[in-house]
């Protein structure tokens, strides 16, 4: 009856573990979430080192959560690198001035680059 308690422990703070990494993943701060899996790896290779016949329910619970996270990490990485585009985008917008002829015509006319005098 103890182990069979321990055994469900071990489970639930699994499933917490995976709960807080999303917390860290919605919330921040990011530099958390490495500690976090690594308590979340150790604790499912001790219940591995313990059992090798894991219940439906955890292992469905477990993918659920699992798949969860791994979304939201890859929603935050498309966010990161659209972001990283845009950036890319306003630096070279900066650089260039387009405007229009008398007649009409689009004209893009490129900033000089800032030089600076150098004495000896």
């Amino acid at each position: 009856m103890i182990a069979r308690m321990l055994t469900s422990a071990r489970y639930a703070r699994v499933l917490r573990l995976l709960d807080l990494e999303r917390r860290l993943i919605l919330n921040g701060p990011l530099t958390g979430l490495k500690a976090i899996v690594e308590q979340r790896e150790a604790a499912v290779a001790e219940i591995l080192e313990i059992e090798t016949d894991l219940p439906e329910a955890f292992l469905v619970a477990l993918k659920a959560r699992a798949e969860r996270n791994s979304r939201l990490i890859l929603a935050s990485l498309a966010g990161v690198r659209s972001g990283i585009a845009r950036i890319g985008q306003i630096a070279a917008e900066r650089a260039e001035l387009r405007t229009y002829t008398a007649a009409g015509a689009p004209v893009a006319v490129r900033l000089p680059e800032t030089t600076r005098d150098h004495r000896a």
